[in-house]
């Protein structure tokens, strides 16, 4: 049987942060989507699109503040946010992670002739239109979501289990959110909130910062819902979805899993040896102090 500590969470604190927290997402994002598309109809505006993100993100910010205190209390820093100067190198970090790849490949499919890219509006509209979007996706997925799955939810299982475990459970959560709200009802939507979850998980394991995930996630979000219809600034043709799936979720996943993978290796062999070293280092000094040593 396991005792609880000041430093551990009892399991009924965790499991009761988790579903207050869960219960309260679920319902108010269904309220977001259900009641706004009650008011303004089930096709998309921009008014509706500006209502829910704005509601997302001052609900979750005051929830996650009272969440810091009762059950488990945790501070900002451990959901993984630091100062605003080393937090903005993260966010643009983590955009990096995905945008990077994800680009470069977008551009050399296109150049392959295997979609069609066509510019509909003047270079100003278009930087205009994207930093819109960025805004409403900062305040609807990226800073609400974030906050919610990699930041309290990873927080308080990693209070109990290992990092890796803390990852895969916060990705669990966020499946099951996305069926939930409706945002994930097909085999290949669950499949992409899995994956996505996991590997923004496995950004939080290795950056420990929750910056970097709201960077990745937002950059992946513009673009894809830049290109999906409801902004006509730029279109990419691309009817069946091969090069949307290949751009944007299987080379930038996957290298950015690589690239994770690689940093965990590296800082393993740096604390090697910094550990021999140290030993070295200990074992030298041992031996001068030895009677009869000068």
């Amino acid at each position: 049987m396991e005792t609880p500590t000041a430093d551990r969470p009892t399991r009924a604190a965790v499991s009761a942060g988790i579903l207050l927290v869960f219960a309260a997402a679920t319902g108010w994002w269904m309220l977001l989507i259900d009641g706004v598309g009650a008011v303004t109809g089930t096709e998309y505006t921009r008014g509706a699109h500006i209502v829910r993100a704005v509601g997302a993100t001052l609900f979750v910010i005051p929830l996650i503040a009272l969440m810091l205190r009762f059950p488990v209390r945790l501070r900002w820093s451990d959901l993984g946010l630091t100062g605003w100067r080393l937090g903005g190198k993260q966010l643009v970090s983590g955009a990096a992670c995905w945008a990077v790849p994800a680009l470069l490949t977008l551009a050399v499919l296109v150049g392959a002739g295997w979609a069609e890219l066509s510019v509909q509006a003047p270079t100003a509209e278009i930087v205009g239109a994207l930093l819109g979007l960025t805004a409403l996706v900062l305040l609807y997925e990226a800073i609400p979501e974030e906050l919610v799955f990699r930041g309290y939810f990873f927080a308080i299982l990693a209070g109990r289990f290992v990092p890796v475990w803390a990852a895969v459970g916060q990705a669990a959560l966020f499946t099951a959110w996305g069926a939930l709200i409706g945002a994930a009802i097909s085999v290949d939507r669950i499949v992409l909130f899995a994956l996505f979850a996991t590997l923004l998980g496995a950004l939080r394991v290795v950056t420990g910062s929750l910056w970097s995930c709201m960077g990745f996630h937002t950059a992946f979000q513009v673009t894809a819902q830049f290109f999906s219809g409801a902004w006509t600034q730029m279109e990419l043709h691309d009817p069946d979805l091969t090069v949307t799936a290949v751009a944007f979720v299987a080379v930038p996943f996957a290298s950015t899993a690589v690239l994770l993978w690689w940093q965990r290796r590296s800082r393993r062999g740096s604390a090697v040896v910094a550990e021999a070293t140290s030993a070295a280092s200990a074992a030298v000094a041992a031996e001068a102090e030895l009677p009869g040593k000068r």
